[in-house]
């Protein structure tokens, strides 16, 4: 008899699966949903969006690091030198991210504007687009 196991939702989560692979980018993603929710479904947004464009799994890594691992990683530098305001540190992330994208990615929309709807949830493009003096109110 042959039992069908559906797979957890962490198990299908493709974030929750690349976070337990990632120790030090898992942490920075803790960080960076605390001081802005709704980057964790950016997060899997992007991995998502890999997936669909890049079918083979070395290359597909290979985009990952270059774009979602380097973004983190700018984040926590940010972070670490205190670079900025809350809003300019996610604008880092942001801007890490869509660069590594579009090099990584040919076949991907040319620019940043045509590929934040796809991956950046309403909430945090909202902030993105509020006059200076209330994103750091945010």
């Amino acid at each position: 008899m042959k039992i069908n196991h559906k797979p957890t939702s962490k198990t299908a989560d493709p974030l929750w699966l690349w976070r337990s692979q990632h120790a030090r980018e898992s942490k920075i993603i803790a960080v960076l949903e605390t001081d802005w929710p709704g980057t964790r479904e950016l997060c899997r947004n992007t991995l998502d969006y890999v997936a669909q464009r890049v079918p083979d799994p070395e290359r597909r890594h290979q985009a990952v690091e270059n774009s979602l691992s380097a973004a983190l990683h700018a984040y926590r530098g940010a972070i670490n030198c205190h670079a900025g305001s809350d809003r300019d540190r996610l604008q880092v992330f942001l801007d890490t991210l869509m660069r590594g994208l579009e090099k990584q990615l040919p076949a991907a929309p040319a620019a940043s504007d045509e590929l934040m709807p796809w991956l950046v949830p309403a909430s945090l493009r909202d902030i993105l687009v509020r006059p200076v003096e209330d994103r750091d109110a945010a």
